[in-house]
């Protein structure tokens, strides 16, 4: 098995916001990483999405104690934050009630486990390649699975943002689904709110990794980047490191 020294870096900013909705979770001793984003429009986003920090790191810990897996823990997880969530705002209006994206990465031996929930993104980058690990929950990106939309029109759709799954979704027929990565030496992985995403390319991704070697500089750098390019939203990511032990 690979040892692996991990680096990271974190930032969050409010942007033009009037609050900032998104948590993130940096926890280094069971090396699990979060970017939820409290869905804007929804009542009480940055409570649901404080909810889901406080939760999941939690109940993935309990689990872990308990020698599940780590899909499975990561799985029960996120159904504990949304049955949460969900009771939570069973007092709002129908329409309004509270809601978050999340996307977690657990680093158990040489691979990671990457869940999410709504369009917060995890992106691996490695060597000039850059992958995107997660699915966007949105009712745009179901219609281009079906065929019904192109990539591009669904770019310019009006549904883009309609969220089908997300962490306080009473009518969730399935859970999150959980994806291990094989991970190397000189990886990095990328979490991010799509206040980030929206704006950044995949050529900003392997331009950086080649132009910041500080996990903490380059995140502070794609959040700023993605405000300079007009995003209105709240901006988070982080960023973590795979290098070699030896």
């Amino acid at each position: 098995m690979a040892e692996f020294v991990l680096r990271i870096g974190s930032f969050s900013a409010q942007g033009v916001r009037p609050n900032n909705e998104d948590r993130f979770v940096v926890d280094e001793g069971q090396r699990l990483f979060m970017v939820a984003d409290g869905m804007g429009g929804q009542e009480r986003g940055e409570v649901a999405s404080g909810m889901a920090a406080e939760i999941i790191p939690q109940a993935v810990k309990e689990s872990l104690a308990n020698e599940e897996a780590a899909d499975a823990a990561l799985r029960r997880a996120m159904a504990q934050a949304n049955s949460a969530i969900v009771d939570a705002g069973r007092g709002q209006p129908e329409g309004r009630r509270m809601g978050t994206t999340a996307v977690c990465a657990l680093h158990k031996g040489d691979n990671v486990y990457v869940a999410s929930l709504g369009d917060s993104r995890a992106y691996l980058i490695r060597d000039d390649a850059v992958e995107q690990l997660t699915v966007d929950h949105s009712v745009a990106q179901a219609l281009v699975a079906s065929g019904a939309l192109t990539p591009e029109e669904a770019r310019h759709s009006p549904y883009q943002h309609v969220l089908h799954k997300f962490l306080g979704c009473a009518n969730m027929a399935e859970g999150a689904e959980v994806k291990p990565i094989s991970v190397h030496a000189g990886d990095r992985l990328l979490l991010a709110s799509d206040g980030l995403t929206n704006h950044i390319t995949e050529q900003d991704l392997r331009t950086g990794v080649l132009k910041y070697a500080d996990p903490q500089e380059w995140a502070e750098h794609l959040v700023k980047t993605a405000l300079e390019r007009g995003s209105r939203d709240n901006v988070t990511c982080i960023v973590v490191a795979f290098e070699s032990a030896a």
